[in-house]
């Protein structure tokens, strides 16, 4: 009896528990409800947390919300790869949908290693890609699979890829955009000296990691805050900056304070700050500004910084909120896309020809 066809997607998301709705689920689950014919089984890998960082756990709970997302049972088989999983694949009947353990709970799916890859594309006839907001991280189940079976993009990534073309046209061809750059991440940092596709960025309004780098470029004390260096040849000939007169820090108790910029503690960390909104006050006409905001500009529960937010939306700018974090820690008013790092390398090195980079027709 001929085995029904097998296919593997490759999914994105990459949520904390207890989070119910989310953009990436969203993306995803649509992506999966266009394959489901009855006739094939589909196999799903996910990746949650970080193996370095001892934050990748089971995703039981993933499977759950998936199932109602489709409105059918997503089984749940707690690991990915090895003689277990195989049997546990071989033995789903025609038509059901399964979500493999949490790929990242193996250090080999962060390092790309092409062994594990192919452990992976083993158990299916071809790939989908979805996940856009993993789109550009080098992990085995997103980039070293592809050399080990036949492959393509999701919908949702496709439509994701096809809007962001769209933005790029009418918000950032033509207006000045004022770029916020916030979170923990140093792809934010690398961006702020490179985004040839945001050609006319007119200030840039800077907060967590992003702004404690700038400060201690400067020489500035920014206590324990994190930060990164600056990239190679980076310069500070750049767009007209926002440097905080007052910043918002974390002493040594754990207790919140407000510090002049230049008296910040060496056990302080810095978690926020206050925007003076005179540094938008000439940002009135909407169809000759735009923004960009890649990362929350402050921690959890504190939203001082985000009075720039607030300030944008009363004088309707339009703009793109990009990214997991920011998607859940900031009240979003315009665009939205759930790839943070994915849409940062579409307006830098650019996805032009993605939708022609696939071994199989869509």
């Amino acid at each position: 009896m001929k085995r029904a066809p097998v296919i593997l997607y490759s999914a994105g998301i990459n949520i904390s528990s207890g989070v119910r709705t989310h953009p990436r689920i969203n993306e995803d689950a649509e992506s999966i409800k266009s394959l489901l014919n009855g006739q094939q089984t589909i196999l799903i890998y996910n990746h949650q947390g970080d193996y370095f960082k001892k934050t990748a756990e089971p995703t039981p709970w993933i499977a759950s919300l998936l199932s109602e997302y489709l409105q059918q049972h997503v089984h749940y088989f707690p690991d990915c790869v090895g003689p277990k999983a195989q049997d546990f694949t071989a033995g789903l009947p025609e038509g059901e949908v399964a979500l493999m353990g949490n790929t990242r709970r193996y250090p080999d799916e962060q390092k790309n290693d092409a062994m594990f890859a192919e452990h992976l594309a083993k158990q299916g006839d071809r790939l989908v890609i979805g996940g856009f907001s993993k789109l550009h991280r080098k992990n085995a189940s997103n980039c070293a699979i592809k050399a080990f079976i036949p492959w393509c993009y999701s919908e949702g990534v496709m439509a994701q890829l096809e809007e962001l073309e769209q933005l790029h046209s009418a918000l950032y061809s033509h207006r000045r955009t004022i770029l916020m750059l916030g979170g923990n991440k140093n792809e934010k940092l690398q961006f702020l000296f490179h985004h040839p596709r945001l050609p006319y960025v007119d200030r840039v309004i800077a907060g967590g990691a992003v702004l404690n780098s700038l400060l201690r470029a400067r020489g500035i004390r920014i206590g324990l805050s994190d930060s990164f260096p600056l990239p190679e040849n980076a310069s500070f000939d750049l767009p007209p900056l926002y440097i905080p007169e007052v910043l918002i820090v974390s002493d040594v108790q754990g207790r919140t304070a407000r510090r002049p910029l230049l008296q910040v503690r060496d056990s302080d960390r810095i978690v926020d700050f206050i925007f003076n909104e005179e540094f938008l006050a000439d940002v009135a006409a909407p169809d000759d500004f735009s923004f960009f905001a890649a990362g929350p500009l402050s921690i959890p529960g504190s939203q001082y910084a985000h009075a720039a937010y607030r300030t944008l939306k009363r004088k309707g700018i339009q703009g793109l909120f990009m990214g997991g974090d920011t998607l859940t820690e900031t009240e979003t008013f315009s665009y939205t896309s759930s790839g943070g790092g994915a849409v940062l390398h579409f307006f830098s090195s650019g996805y032009e020809n993605i939708k022609f980079q696939d071994s199989y027709g869509s």
